[in-house]
């Protein structure tokens, strides 16, 4: 009996490895790609004859996302407005979207006759175990209170999704892939901000985007825009690899034509190589 031990703890072995080795191959039809792109507004002040173009991710000199995917019906219906936020707001879109051609490519465009920010108060009120923000009025409102907020700032903000044909490239994906203002820029390659893999690498560039609007002088504009890659699938969990391109607009008081902004795109992120379809 003792002498079947070794050929019983062998077939035990054996067992493991087969099965470790299944639980670790890729399911295919966990493989996905997809493309995502994303705009935000934020203002302090009220803005008057209002125009804003920024970038669209880009591929082969075309915009990768269409007009009605980014603004159905010509309107920038958003996803998050603060404007919105109390019992009295009413949900609007900000802006009328196009897709406008550029000396730097497709643009989207954003144009408002009035792009109004109110300060606006709030106090937390909980009932029956459930919290939520109520709007009160200026006299209302106490600083010094942990439960009232104040917000003097307006951000408009929405996102677009798409599947895209696995996989993606995303270790070199300018001229390959959607990135901001495609091959129209110089980007140089820079640190990363964040530590990652060897197969990463990061670019900075300078990024133009068109500001025109009346307001104070004190005014303050930001925008970011991203645009997004990623392929993922199933190996014993969730896992993939991506690439991001953003850049970030800021601007003090009115303006009247072209700025420049600060670009900043990541590839390589994440597990190589990607599983072959």
């Amino acid at each position: 009996m003792p002498a079947k031990a070794p050929l019983t703890l062998l077939l035990v072995a054996c067992l493991a490895v087969t099965a470790g080795c299944s639980f670790f191959a890729t399911n295919p039809d966990s493989l996905s790609s997809s493309y995502e792109y994303s705009v935000g507004i934020d203002a302090n002040e009220t803005l008057e004859n209002v125009t804003v173009r920024v970038p669209l991710p880009m591929q082969d000199g075309s915009s990768a996302v269409d007009a009605d995917e980014i603004a159905p019906n010509g309107t920038l219906e958003t996803q998050f407005d603060s404007s919105r936020m109390g019992t009295n707001r009413t949900a609007t879109g900000a802006f009328s979207a196009s897709v406008v051609d550029t000396e730097y490519g497709p643009m989207l465009e954003l144009t408002a006759e009035q792009f109004t920010v109110e300060t606006r108060y709030f106090r937390y009120v909980e009932e029956d175990g459930l919290g939520r923000q109520e709007e009160i009025s200026e006299s209302e409102y106490d600083p010094d209170d942990p439960d009232h907020a104040k917000r003097d700032r307006r951000t408009v903000s929405t996102t677009v999704v798409l599947d895209a044909t696995y996989p993606i490239e995303t270790r070199d994906p300018v001229g390959t892939s959607p990135t901001l203002y495609g091959e129209g820029v110089t980007r140089e390659l820079t640190e990363c901000t964040v530590p990652y893999r060897d197969e990463a690498a990061c670019f900075g560039y300078d990024a133009p985007a068109y500001l025109s609007y009346e307001t104070s002088d004190d005014a303050q504009v930001d925008a970011t825009i991203s645009a997004y890659g990623t392929n993922e699938w199933f190996t014993g969990g969730w896992t993939g690899n991506s690439y991001q391109d953003r850049v970030r607009v800021s601007a003090t008081g009115p303006q009247d034509g072209w700025v420049t902004a600060t670009g900043h795109t990541e590839t390589g992120i994440g597990n190589y190589p990607s599983p072959e379809p």
